[in-house]
């Protein structure tokens, strides 16, 4: 059996092309906005196939028994607690397991900036559940868009809607982030390294006192940190104390010299070339843009 829509308690937003024309023309959401969006509760015998594709990306989300996605010839089996990201353009189809059916949470979206998502799509990723995994809050962001779409489709709905998009959708991508909130401080390693950097900044720390720091040698600590942030520690502590650096020109009046020696740099020229390669101009500049 076959069924492609109409489950007992299923919550579903088809927005109509006239909506989507507004906001493709809205530069605050055109860049990435929803086309459709529901929950269907242990969708039995749920199936939907597009030979060519389709023009949006979709999220499915499983939340609850579980199901496969065809990518081509490529089957995925998708179990509870997994997200898939089906890419535009590609020919799929996706079906509920018959004995154990999903229950899933999916999105259309589409824009400007949506083919940057892409790089999440055509992988089947886990959603571990535990004491920081955030399953509820993550649910709940659901909620409430289904309750302003409930209202109807006023500008404020849809701006508000789809603003909240792009944070769902971090929500799956940037797992790490989105739990961290909830991570006990002693068991972020990379947090603790960065609120030790952030009361260090007047110092000139090396590698390895900020490694010494989370108990790990130095190449461990560092592979760890790059993986995390993208950046190496060193890199990272540097741009912490131009980010302070710029606080202080905006809010004192203490001389650039007086702030580079703030930041542990005793010479104010090697501060102003670090801060021009980070901001793109100099301090004298920055400070003068921002009064």
């Amino acid at each position: 059996m076959k069924k492609q829509e109409g489950f007992p308690g299923q919550i579903s937003y088809v927005i109509p092309d006239r909506i989507l024309a507004l906001a493709q023309e809205n530069s605050l959401i055109s860049g990435l906005f929803v086309t459709d969006i529901g929950y269907y509760p242990q969708a039995r015998h749920h199936f939907r196939e597009r030979p060519s594709g389709s023009e949006q990306l979709i999220l499915i989300y499983c939340v609850q028994g579980k199901g496969e996605i065809r990518l081509n010839e490529t089957v995925f089996t998708i179990p509870a607690n997994y997200f898939f990201i089906i890419p535009a353009g590609v020919s799929h189809a996706y079906r509920a397991d018959e004995k154990d059916p999903w229950s899933i949470y999916w999105i259309h979206f589409t824009g400007l900036k949506s083919s940057a998502w892409a790089r999440f799509a055509s992988k089947v990723t886990a959603i571990e559940r535990g004491r920081n995994a955030r399953i509820s809050d993550r649910t709940d962001l659901f909620s409430e868009i289904f309750r302003n779409l409930d209202r109807g489709f006023s500008i404020e709905t849809l701006e508000y809607v789809n603003l909240c998009l792009p944070y769902l959708l971090a929500s799956f991508t940037r797992l790490n982030q989105f739990r961290l909130i909830r991570e006990p401080g002693e068991k972020d390693i990379v947090g603790q390294s960065i609120n030790f950097m952030l009361d260090h900044l007047r110092e000139k720390l090396k590698l390895e006192k900020i490694a010494a720091e989370t108990c790990l040698s130095a190449s461990h600590f560092s592979r760890l940190f790059q993986n995390c942030t993208g950046h190496s520690p060193i890199d990272y502590f540097i741009q912490l104390k131009i980010q302070r650096a710029c606080r202080l020109l905006d809010n004192s009046g203490q001389t650039i010299a007086e702030i580079a020696l703030e930041m542990g740099f005793e010479d104010q020229f090697y501060f102003s070339r670090l801060f021009r390669k980070m901001m793109g101009m100099a301090p004298t500049q920055y400070r003068k843009r921002r009064v």
